[in-house]
């Protein structure tokens, strides 16, 4: 046997294993999917928790004289709130 069949097999052969790999590799994720990638356990745990329509207003800040201010979204705000920062110390 000469090189270039003994090349010729290595290539061969290697060029199966690759192919056979990725099927292997196509078939986990598959059945698998995403759950065991650390990213999406990252992504999981920066989801936020989700916000009941039926939850009030929360205030997004709050002004230097002490007024909150609300998101523009919130249609009705809460009339009486906890004071946040220096002006609580004030009243």
């Amino acid at each position: 046997m000469d090189f270039s069949a003994i090349f010729h097999q290595i290539g061969t052969w290697s060029l199966r294993a690759a192919v056979l790999g990725g099927i292997v590799g196509v078939g986990y994720l598959t059945f698998r999917g995403d759950a065991d990638m650390p990213g999406a356990r990252l992504a999981a745990a920066e989801r936020p928790a989700p916000i009941s329509d039926t939850s009030p207003c929360q205030p997004i800040g709050q002004m230097a004289s002490g007024e909150l201010v609300y998101s523009m979204d919130c249609e009705t705000p809460p009339t009486v709130g906890p004071l946040l920062g220096p002006a609580a110390s004030a009243n």
